[in-house]
């Protein structure tokens, strides 16, 4: 390791990109859509069982390793050895070619309504191409470490910290102000059909 001082990312920014990560404001809309109201309760269950013990995790995993730049592999290189810090790290990539090749297409999609209103159809391959140049794009951004990561994480997390007080505000808001739901609020309707 270099002696020259590496900029890194803030304390916010890192808690903010945890948050973003597991409750991607995506899969809020998406979960009320395919749950309704019963998406609410899996929320609070899932940041009893998943996100407050997946902090104290990394939050050990960091403090164990924070002279460390490998992340996920110098984490578990340090607590299972070198092999199954390779499968690990072979895994954690598989799964992120799939993530991205799905995400991608999204992102396009999501950029016409935002910037046209409707979903502009584009050709498969238009769609392929779009796709590769944002992703080369993004590896190109990663590849240059927390100088040029950070301030993009920063503001991106807390745009999206943003986003999801801002819905819940204004739906709040607009409950009190007597706007009626699609759907009534009741116990009943927060228990999913198993």
């Amino acid at each position: 390791m270099s002696d020259t001082k590496r900029n890194t990312i803030g304390k916010f920014g890192l808690l903010s990109l945890t948050f973003a990560a597991v409750y991607s404001f995506n899969n809020v809309i998406n979960n009320n859509i395919d749950l309704g109201l019963a998406s609410a309760p899996m929320f609070f269950l899932a940041t009893i069982f998943y996100f407050i013990p997946f902090c104290l995790i990394i939050a050990e995993f960091v403090s164990l390793n924070k002279n460390s730049e490998a992340g996920v592999y110098a984490w578990v290189k340090s607590s299972l050895g070198g092999r199954w810090a390779f499968i690990t790290a072979y895994t954690y990539w598989f799964v992120n070619l799939f993530f991205f090749t799905s995400l991608l297409p999204r992102v396009i999609a999501y950029a016409s309504y935002a910037f046209l209103g409707y979903e502009y159809i584009m050709t498969p391959v238009a769609t392929t191409i779009i796709s590769m140049v944002l992703f080369a794009f993004s590896t190109w951004v990663s590849t240059n470490g927390a100088k040029m990561l950070g301030p993009i994480t920063s503001v991106t997390s807390t745009l999206m910290l943003l986003l999801t007080l801002s819905y819940i505000l204004l739906a709040g808001t607009a409950l009190v102000g007597g706007v009626q739901p699609a759907d009534a609020i009741t116990v009943d309707a927060m228990i999913p059909n198993f």
